[in-house]
């Protein structure tokens, strides 16, 4: 077969088709390298090392084999190989990952573009070999590397099944995966001597997740049969002395290793190929006893049924059991067996290696065709990155909000930031409406209802004219009416700071549609430096004015300064990223998208009660000081709330755009429970340790009568957390069922605390009760509702 360009490919992998241990893995490298080779290509590979091996060899032209290490060892030996120049003019690495990643991607000294080659998942593997232990080292090994350090790399993969599990699983993106089924060699594998006596044949490694023992279940439950076991592995004892127990010594071969040269044999004379793993990508011994016209029976689990049509070139079951009856009824029929055996050899002749390379190096000549994907670039283009980083972002915000009230306590005194306190919570009213409207713009963004490219541009810029023209007429009225409106405020003394709080709303609208649109547009980067720029310039702005003299208005105008320069830098931003709007029309009205923004309005505004309702409830019910602990021990147990509205951000665009392309979004709310959990693991741990060191730190030793209930109502918020991220996803799926399940909820809460004089644990232990109630009913109705957003393979 003609190519074009002839590359130099790096092969890593623990154990080449040479390794005694070296098994399906290694005979799909076979199949392939052979092939390239043939084709004119060159391949370097670096593998571990076992007894009698050669070091170093060229065993074929073009074909240079490095051995180094053991099946742990392999790893940092191969990157310090590479390092010191091994495969140092390849044009593409591809890395075989057996449950254990190379972490190629944190090789700097390694510029080549890369390849991952995928069997299957291993994550059950690990638990079933290692039990606990399995759990961490399956996180450590596979899945963390996987998920994160080897985003955007081309993953190859052997079967549907697998790429299915790597979607699922490991969430990779689908389009990242590309499937080759496993070929098989013609000219070794033909039709033999079927032996007279009934003939069973396991051929593969002995380990544990191949549950042998299972065959020899099967083996009890076929009379007059004999099962014949090739292979070797750190299971093999144990399976010794299993049939031993048993008693099945005269019914039972255990042949050992195998070469390649017998194994036509043993297919040929067996009369039915059997596995009984718990995992398979493919299961390559299928299609080998096929060539040879065995028909294979199995359990139905990952790649096998496909490489097994059921009833047809072989036979599947769910449980052992059936797999029992299944291998007997076959073993019964003779002439059912042949007619199993000559489908499944039909089958066979159309899968080959010469089709397995080629789909293969299609892929390693197009990886080697484009710039080779740094960390950096890659974990930039990780979805879990983005949500994290917009967590992360929100988190230092609400640190500097912070700041920002220690600092303007000790600088204004008690009376004077009870001033500045009434100013900033009746503006917090206000921002519930510019939340709906960010979550409305985001999703019509998403959508594309807002057009694209020069009309989104038009569309943005003909809001941003009519809210600034808005921002005049209220600012024009607030100032005329600044003595009733600082009056209905509560503070008389600074009218002009209370004029300044409707101007200030219609800015923090503004900035909310240019985030809105920035999410839509999956450009998170902005949208979290904006959340930093604007805490820090409330900050620095209010401090610049109130050292000026300014004082509580002062204060409280570095938020609408603050809000302008974001809004003004945003606004560049997106200009940036658009262009002009030239004569482009607007997609849509401003009235029409605050007119759809009435179910986040309605949904938000639940959301902000069932967030603050008990403070307010505990100050009138019991007052002074306990009060105030309650509510400085509420502030702090807030911070995982923070964390999910970060979260938000990226799940909300990301889940609309999933659903619309057909795609099932649930893996983005599932990304964002684990984010989530992420930081709320830890922070629930440190309150439970340590409430009242870390309530005297942040709030002073007068406030830590409620230390005890840190901890409950940390777990209260982040029930409360779950409840506003599955909000936000049924949002994303324009879903509103949600609304009643909250709505129910924040009525209720009142009134049970406003029952009788509670201590403050029975008021959080209140709180706590609720907010599962509240997050069980909508994530029932969340994960209910994406049936209509998912195609029918995933309902």
């Amino acid at each position: 077969m003609a190519h074009p360009r002839k590359l130099h490919i790096l092969l890593l992998t623990d154990r080449d088709w040479t390794h005694p241990q070296g098994g399906g893995t290694g005979t799909n490298l076979y199949g392939q390298v052979a092939r390239w080779l043939d084709w004119g290509h060159r391949v370097t590979v670096i593998a571990g090392d076992y007894p009698g091996a050669a070091r170093v060899e060229e065993p074929a032209p073009g074909l240079t084999i490095h051995r180094m290490g053991t099946r742990l060892t392999v790893f940092p030996r191969a990157a310090r190989a590479v390092a010191r120049g091994v495969g140092a003019d390849a044009d593409v690495v591809l890395e075989v990952i057996n449950g254990i990643a190379f972490f190629t991607p944190l090789w700097w000294w390694c510029k080549k573009p890369r390849v991952a080659l995928v069997h299957h998942v291993h994550q059950d593997h690990y638990v079933a070999e290692l039990g606990r232990r399995g759990r961490l080292a399956a996180l450590l090994l596979e899945y963390l590397p996987l998920r994160f350090l080897y985003q955007g790399t081309q993953v190859l993969t052997i079967s549907q099944a697998a790429h299915d599990d790597l979607v699922e699983r490991i969430h990779i993106d689908p389009e990242l995966i590309h499937v080759a089924y496993l070929g098989v060699e013609p000219s070794q594998f033909h039709p033999g001597q079927r032996s007279e006596q009934p003939t069973l044949l396991y051929l593969g490694r002995l380990k544990q997740y191949k549950r042998l023992e299972v065959t020899l279940d099967v083996l009890e439950g076929v009379p007059g049969a004999r099962l014949e076991i090739a292979g070797t592995g750190d299971w093999g004892p144990v399976i010794e002395r299993e049939i031993e127990e048993r008693g099945l010594q005269d019914r039972v071969t255990m042949h050992g290793f195998v070469p390649e040269d017998e194994k036509t044999d043993l297919y040929g004379r067996a009369w039915l190929n059997l596995t009984a793993s718990s995992a398979e990508g493919w299961c390559l011994t299928v299609m080998e006893a096929a060539a040879c016209g065995t028909p294979s029976a199995a359990l139905r689990v990952g790649g096998l049924a496909e490489s097994i049509v059921d009833g047809e070139t072989g036979v599947l079951a769910a449980t052992p059991e059936e797999l029992t009856e299944r291998v007997r009824a076959v073993v019964e029929d003779p002439e059912r067996r042949d007619e199993l055996g000559a489908a499944a050899q039909a089958r066979a002749r159309g899968f080959t290696w010469e089709n397995t390379a080629t789909a293969n190096l299609a892929v390693l000549d197009k990886a080697a065709a484009e710039p080779r994907l740094s960390l950096r670039r890659g974990l930039r283009q990780s979805e879990s990155v983005k949500a994290g980083g917009l967590a992360a972002a929100t988190l230092l915000s609400n640190g500097i909000q912070l700041i920002f009230t220690v600092v303007f306590t000790r600088l204004l005194g008690a009376d004077g930031y009870g001033s500045l306190a009434a100013l900033v919570s009746t503006f917090l009213i206000l921002m519930v409406g510019g939340q709906a409207i960010q979550v409305a713009a985001a999703r019509e963004t998403a959508l594309h209802h807002l057009g694209d490219g020069q009309r989104l541009a038009a569309t943005l810029n003909g809001w941003t004219r009519q809210l600034l023209i808005a921002f005049v007429i209220v600012t024009a009225l607030s100032i005329a009416l600044q003595d009733p409106l600082a009056h209905l405020v509560g503070v008389p003394e600074h009218p002009l700071a209370a004029a300044a709080i409707l101007p200030t709303g219609v800015l923090w609208l503004l900035l909310s549609l240019q985030r809105g649109a920035l999410q839509g547009m999956h450009t998170f980067f902005p949208v979290g430096v904006s959340l930093l720029v604007e805490a820090f310039g409330r900050l620095l702005c209010g401090l610049v004015l109130v050292l000026a003299g300014a004082e509580v208005t002062g204060a409280f105008l570095g938020t609408p300064l603050a809000f302008a320069l974001t809004a003004i830098w945003l606004g560049w931003e997106i200009h940036k990223r658009l262009g002009g709007a030239a004569n482009a029309k607007t997609a849509r009205t401003l009235r029409s998208l605050l007119a759809g923004a009435w179910a986040p309005i309605g949904g938000l505004a639940l959301l902000a009660i069932l967030q603050n309702v008990d403070v307010i409830v505990v100050k009138h019910q019991i007052g002074g000081d306990e009060a105030g602990s309650y509510a400085a021990a509420a502030v702090a147990a807030k911070a995982v709330v923070w964390v999910a509205i970060g979260i938000a951000l990226h799940l909300l665009p990301e889940a609309t755009r999933r659903a619309a392309a057909g795609l099932d979004p649930l893996p983005v709310l599932r990304r964002s429970f684990v984010i989530l959990a992420i930081i709320a693991v830890p922070a629930l741990a440190i309150f439970a340790v340590a409430s009242e060191p870390l309530m005297r730190i942040a709030f002073g030793a007068d406030l830590t009568q409620a230390a005890d209930a840190l901890p409950v109502l940390g777990l209260a918020m982040t029930v409360l957390a779950v409840a506003y991220l599955t909000v936000q996803y049924m949002l994303a799926l324009g879903r509103t069922s949600f609304l009643w399940v909250l709505g129910v909820v924040a009525v209720i809460e009142p009134f049970l605390l406003s029952m009788g004089t509670f201590t403050i644990m029975s008021y959080a232990a209140v709180v706590l009760a609720l907010q599962c109630v509240a997050a069980v009913g909508v994530l029932a109705l969340g994960l209910r509702a994406r049936s209509a957003f998912a195609p029918a393979s995933v309902r």
